[in-house]
């Protein structure tokens, strides 16, 4: 079971539409889906340190289509 979050799906006049995807370069367009991925805990040490000890922290993200995300086209 996959159990990244989709969003969307994109209304036109969501701000990230026409910007590009990190994952395949290609822009967001109305009616897309898309995923949170997580980067890591940035340089906030006190995040560092709780991820290192494996506890929950805030991650720094980038949005991705979903099917880039999962490999699982828009439904």
């Amino acid at each position: 079971m996959n159990e990244t979050r989709r969003f969307g799906p994109k209304k036109a006049d969501h701000p990230s539409v026409r910007e590009s995807c990190p994952a395949c370069k290609q822009p967001f367009a109305k009616g897309d889906y898309t995923a949170l991925m997580p980067l890591g805990p940035s340089d906030n040490k006190e995040e560092q340190d709780k991820c290192r000890d494996g506890l929950a922290y805030n991650a720094v993200a980038v949005e991705v289509h979903y099917a880039c995300a999962t490999g699982i086209r828009n439904e």
